[in-house]
């Protein structure tokens, strides 16, 4: 059995596009086809069905889905327990992120492990914190850096790094003038009547600008939340636009082109700083390639791309 059909089937289900997929796997759209079809002619039944411009599964296509995540998930787990009992440098390592680490942290801490262990394979998802915790909790991730904490009686970390929380607003907006001429942050009781993007739900960066307007009283209701954004290149996009102003974090302003129309204003309040976690699964033992950038990351003197 070929485990490449179900991974790729798999994606093709959750996306519900074989374009897309194919991008994902850098295989055309024909390829991706042709192994659907495979599985088809395999079992001989109809696995998905066209509902617009969406794949739908029918009802043999719903089976085959559930069974082959878990097929895939089986095969990962092999792999990982040999590890375990292997004496080599090898080994394999799953990380995930939420936006802010995953795009502009990261990235320069991988590529630093790599050099130290460079026959560690590594791969990393992004998603918002709390799929990224579910994720860690359901051992689907060894090792999660995300910008808020969830009780979860499955997992256990650590606090590992501070973030800054600033406000942004297009270039013509009146507090980016005023801005040019005072060092003085802005505080947030001066931005009742402002129109506002937010992350989404579950997002950690979200999940701090709220408890930062709450310390000030200040809770969703009152505010005129414009549009709410699935990931920060989209929130720095609508306040480019002229949509609103927002709460992100300075580690996306730090890597941000300067000739972007945007402008960061710093927030006079106390609370507005947030913490970095690092969590993993509560288990009494983990693979050594685990452990190795657990140790590697604990004793970083210096975030690289800081």
């Amino acid at each position: 059995m070929n485990l490449n059909l179900f991974k790729t089937y798999v994606r093709v289900v959750e996306t519900q596009n074989l374009s897309r997929t194919a991008e994902e796997f850098d295989l055309s759209q024909p390829a991706v086809t042709k192994q659907i079809q495979a599985l088809e002619d395999m079992y001989g039944v109809l696995l998905l069905e066209r509902s617009g411009r969406k794949l739908k599964t029918t009802e043999a296509g719903e089976t085959l889905y559930e069974y082959a995540r878990e097929i895939i998930k089986v095969m990962d787990r092999t792999a990982k327990a040999m590890e375990e009992v292997s004496d080599s440098r090898k080994g394999s390592l799953y990380l995930g992120a939420s936006t802010i680490p995953g795009q502009y942290i990261l990235p320069y801490i991988i590529k630093k492990f790599k050099d130290k262990m460079p026959n560690i394979s590594i791969s990393m998802d992004i998603a918002d914190t709390e799929k990224i915790v579910n994720r860690v909790a359901d051992r689907e991730i060894d090792v999660g850096i995300v910008g808020g904490w969830i009780n979860s009686r499955k997992i256990e970390g650590y606090s590992w790094l501070e973030d800054e929380l600033v406000l942004i607003v297009p270039e013509s907006h009146r507090l980016a003038q005023r801005e040019n001429s005072s060092n003085k942050g802005v505080k947030m009781t001066d931005l009742l009547h402002e129109r506002w993007i937010f992350r989404e739900k579950g997002s950690g960066t979200r999940k701090a600008a709220e408890e930062l307007l709450l310390s000030n009283g200040i809770r969703n209701e009152a505010l005129n939340i414009y549009l709410e954004a699935g990931s920060t290149e989209a929130v720095l996009a609508a306040v480019e636009a002229g949509m609103g102003i927002s709460v992100i974090s300075s580690w996306a302003i730090k890597k941000l082109d300067q000739h972007r129309k945007i402008k960061s204003i710093s927030i006079d309040d106390v609370n507005a700083k947030r913490l970095f976690y690092v969590v993993y699964p509560k288990q009494k033992t983990r693979r050594k390639s685990v452990e190795a950038f657990l140790s590697y990351i604990r004793q970083l003197d210096e975030i690289p791309g800081k």
